[in-house]
């Protein structure tokens, strides 16, 4: 199941909103799948849910985070090089 939070993760790191049918072509996940992991991800404040349009994106903290870890891991990486 991990892997397939990392999937829909993936996809929505841009932090821009995505709708649900989107990120299962994306993820090769069936419908109800996305819908249940989305909705799990809402429940814990990872994601934001907009159920009515059927559209999600990474909650504010969370994709802050996602984009410190890159940061620090691209500068790890050139100091290293």
């Amino acid at each position: 199941m991990l892997p397939k939070i990392d999937e829909i993760l993936d996809v929505l790191k841009n932090g821009k909103w995505h709708n649900l049918k989107e990120i299962s072509e994306k993820t090769q996940l069936q419908g109800v799948k996305v819908e249940l992991l989305t909705e799990f991800l809402a429940e814990y404040d990872f994601i934001e849910l907009n159920k009515k349009e059927h559209k999600t994106r990474l909650a504010p903290p969370l994709l802050n985070f996602l984009r410190k870890i890159r940061d620090l891991e691209e500068r790890e990486s050139l100091a290293v090089c």
